[in-house]
């Protein structure tokens, strides 16, 4: 076995161990400090309708979701491609590990499209989806954050996150204004590189054209609205779950919870986000003074619904879009493989 393939194989050990172990370590400590008795109630607490309702929530969001995906990407895609490699992609991102069901959705997505697209021109997309979806994230998390702490020495955070937020944006409409200007400066300062000329410089091109929607006001105004209900119905589902476990509880919490368990189950973890996901919810709850066990429930809930539904819906996608799903897992793999810096 030559030298390179040992450091390969150790460089895939390390990309698949590492999230395994903050899933792990995720799971060990919400099982150590949760009240079993006190979680079975809670869990008992539900009724049908309820259940019902956060399914029927979390459909709507998912249809809305499916309608943003559509608008970013453009005419040249149709809305039934959209939305069923979109589900195909979550599916994916349920058994296969760092996050590679969004390459396997742009490798859809480059396959049934109307013209010849390339691979890092669709991906620039979903990653358009993803930057936006940080910015509606991050304006609900703001806005949660005053009513959460008062007139406390943490209102530091709410400004810093506030600055950060908006100095990002500000970089994301310059570099797509000024794309061409930005790759030919590059190009001259480190084009010599070989490894910069070859591979980065193409891909943040296609990244930047990708980004081209937030150049346009109304399109990016719809799609962010349109993301934005898709959030809100995922705090519906929160909402629907405090009124049937908890004694008390105030209408902004979902605004915390929500955001607060998606930025955490971005970290790299176990397929699925399995563990981070919950102890996202469970922390972010325990900041306004509910029990582990209860909130460790309604995650559970949200969670499981996040994940059953597309993968239902996903399994749909493969047959109606005419793919084999080994085909599609291998195809993922190596161009995941064949991106690599």
């Amino acid at each position: 076995m030559t030298e390179a393939s040992k450091g390969f194989r150790a460089g895939d050990f390390v990309r698949v161990a590492v999230p395994l172990l903050i899933s792990g370590l995720a799971i060990w400590l919400l099982v150590r400090q949760i009240d079993l008795q006190a979680f079975l109630a809670a869990v008992r607490s539900l009724t049908p309708l309820a259940i019902v309702l956060i399914v029927a929530c979390f459909t709507v969001g998912l249809l809305v979701r499916g309608l943003v995906c559509w608008l970013i990407l453009g005419k040249e895609f149709t809305f039934s491609a959209a939305f069923w490699a979109m589900n195909v992609g979550y599916m994916l991102n349920s058994f296969l590990p760092l996050r590679l069901g969004e390459v396997g959705r742009a490798v859809l997505l480059v396959r049934h499209g109307k013209g010849k697209h390339n691979y890092p021109e669709v991906f620039a997309a979903i990653v358009t989806e993803r930057m936006m979806d940080l910015m509606i994230g991050s304006l609900f998390f703001l806005a949660t954050l005053p009513l959460m702490i008062g007139e406390s020495n943490l209102k530091r955070v709410v400004f810093i996150t506030a600055i950060a937020l908006l100095i990002g944006s500000v970089i994301i409409f310059v570099s797509a204004r000024r794309r061409e200007s930005l790759i030919f400066w590059l190009e001259n300062r480190f084009g010599s590189k070989k490894l910069v000329k070859d591979r980065i410089l193409p891909a943040l091109n296609k990244l930047l054209t990708g980004f081209q929607i937030f150049l346009k006001p109304k399109l990016f105004f719809t799609a962010f609205i349109l993301l934005a209900i898709s959030w809100a119905m995922t705090m519906v589902e929160f909402t629907i779950l405090q009124d049937a476990i908890l004694d008390h509880s105030q209408w902004w919490w979902p605004l915390l919870i929500t955001p607060a368990s998606a930025f955490v189950n971005a970290l790299p973890a176990a397929p699925a986000g399995l563990g981070v996901f919950e102890a996202g919810a469970v922390a972010a709850y325990s900041l306004v003074g509910v029990g582990k066990a209860d909130a460790l429930a309604m995650a559970l809930v949200v969670h499981a619904v996040q994940v059953i539904i597309p993968v239902f819906v996903g399994m749909i996608g493969i047959y109606v879009m005419g793919e084999n799903l080994g085909t599609l897992v291998r195809s993922t793999r190596r161009q995941a493989g064949s991106s690599k810096l």
